[in-house]
């Protein structure tokens, strides 16, 4: 083994540089060939990040629109509802459906009921004609007699 090298340490920083500098080149070179595509792949990665942003907004728009639509077609149900109840009220009651209001059956047909109580009451008397003209004091075209009938005086 006389060809084998003895080891001698390593006495100062430039001793310790040159020792080391052969191995910092290796690895600065493997370095640039490992990412010499680094570039390329950050300009790969910006365009996906933009496509799934904007794919995200789609996502997003296409979502929102669902609930839209989700929400007119509840309205829609209700209204459809609202309007099948009223006609069966109407059909029970013989009010015509358009004078009913109410937000379930029960309130719409004691508003229906309450409506033909009193669309069977009479009607308010009607004026006698007293020969008086037109410009005459009210006292003198009724008024009296009608405030009598509505207090019960005969």
């Amino acid at each position: 083994m006389a060809d084998e090298a003895t080891f001698e340490p390593i006495t100062s920083q430039e001793q310790f540089d040159q020792a080391i500098k052969s191995r910092i080149e290796r690895a600065q070179a493997k370095a640039v060939e490992k990412f010499a595509d680094y570039d390329e792949l950050k300009a790969k990665a910006a365009k996906f990040d933009e496509a799934e942003a904007a794919q995200m907004s789609d996502l997003e728009k296409a979502k929102k629109e669902v609930e839209e639509l989700k929400a007119a077609a509840a309205k829609r149900d209700e209204a459809d509802r609202v309007s099948d109840l009223k006609a069966k009220v109407s059909k029970a009651t013989g009010v015509p459906a358009d004078l009913i209001i109410g937000a379930d059956e029960e309130s719409m047909t004691a508003f229906a009921k309450s409506v033909a109580e009193f669309a069977k009451k009479p009607s308010a008397p009607a004026l006698k004609e007293s020969g008086k003209s037109a410009s005459a004091k009210p006292e003198d075209n009724g008024f009296r007699e009608i405030a009598r009938m509505l207090a019960g005086d005969k």
